[in-house]
């Protein structure tokens, strides 16, 4: 890599952090003040910031592809503004080699934000969900929002939220009979023991006999459940909480049982399309600074860089959703904006060349 190079790649990579800190600080003050009415004496303002800032990993991998593009676009546009870019190319420099030296920092981020998404991101994301779902209700109540329900041998679980442990918080299991409800538990935790055992704690059943209802309560009991314990701790996240690994075994643990994985399937490859979306983006901000944006101010092209961030986002989001409910593969939804992006940006940089 020669000097010019390295001046180019250092010019994108210290606007695309400052995007970076931007973005990330809007949307710390934009999610702070919407949370903010969740405050009480349980879910402390010390605990809301806790979950903010656990996401903050997570918001900074999702936040890489438009800020590659607006970071391109003001470390470019800051080149094209003193007329150095004008010098590279009086030099013979071609665009090419241009694109080249900007899109190697972004790449370098874009790994870096995928190692974020494996190994930091899910691991703070459940924490930031466990501390939201147990400080923001009262102790020794059950919630049945925000858990998951799953269809477990003959009977129907609800789980409120798990831990990397595999502990459990929160159960309920209703156990039908035919047509008719036989009994109801509910658990303030559960731990895996051995094999298809748990140990369920502070246990509650609630039997419904034919002339009268039951109830009683038990320090511990044994509960008996086919599924395998991670795939307990897979169910009980979020898709967007988990890592790409943990969505490819949730993936394929779903069509063994033949059951719809379209939701993970589709986080799977917009995490994984990442790095190619953010190489698609800094095509076309590269396309912009050569032709429209060449002498345009900095606030044009942030305004231009936000508004086609913007689309591309929505885009994306609408194609992959729209993959989803028409039973389409996902990653063909996902592919289809970055395929566009990229095509777009190689035939206008080429017609700049």
């Amino acid at each position: 890599m020669t000097k010019i190079d390295r001046y180019i790649g250092n010019s994108v990579l210290w606007a695309f952090l400052i995007v970076a800190v931007v973005l990330l600080g809007l949307d710390f003050a934009l999610t702070l003040i919407e949370q903010i009415k969740k405050v009480n004496d349980s879910y402390t303002i010390q605990s809301l910031l806790q979950v903010i800032l656990f996401r903050l990993p997570g918001k900074f991998a999702e936040y890489i592809p438009v800020a590659s593009l607006i970071g391109t676009l003001t470390g470019l546009g800051t080149l094209a503004a003193t007329s150095e870019l004008t010098v590279m190319r009086a030099a013979g420099m071609p665009i090419w080699r241009i694109g080249f030296a900007a899109c190697q920092p972004i790449l370098l981020v874009s790994l870096i934000g995928m190692g974020i998404s494996e190994f930091v991101a899910p691991a703070a994301e459940q924490k930031a969900n466990l501390i939201e779902k147990f400080k923001g209700q009262e102790s020794g109540t059950f919630s049945l929002t925000g858990g998951v329900w799953l269809k477990a041998d003959n009977s129907f679980v609800y789980i409120d939220a798990a831990d990397d442990t595999g502990k459990l918080y929160n159960l309920q299991i209703f156990s039908p009979d035919g047509q008719k409800l036989k009994h109801i538990k509910t658990a303030t935790s559960a731990e895996h023991i051995k094999d298809s055992v748990w140990q369920l704690n502070n246990v509650k059943e609630t039997i419904f006999a034919a002339d009268h209802i039951e109830t009683k309560s038990m320090p511990q009991a044994e509960w008996s459940i086919s599924i395998k314990p991670e795939h307990l701790f897979l169910a009980s996240q979020e898709p967007d909480s988990l890592s790409l690994s943990q969505l490819q075994s949730y993936q394929a643990y779903l069509k063994q049982q033949k059951l719809d994985g379209s939701q993970y399937e589709l986080e799977f490859w917009i995490t994984a399309l990442r790095p190619i979306a953010s190489l698609a983006l800094v095509l076309v901000a590269l396309s912009s600074v050569f032709g429209p944006l060449r002498s345009s101010t900095m606030g044009g092209r942030i305004f231009t860089g936000v508004i086609i961030g913007l689309a591309f986002q929505n885009a994306l989001n609408l194609f992959g959703r729209m993959s989803v409910a028409i039973d389409f593969p996902p990653v063909i939804g996902v592919s289809i904006p970055i395929a566009i992006c990229l095509l777009a940006g190689i035939i206008l940089v080429k017609r700049r060349g």
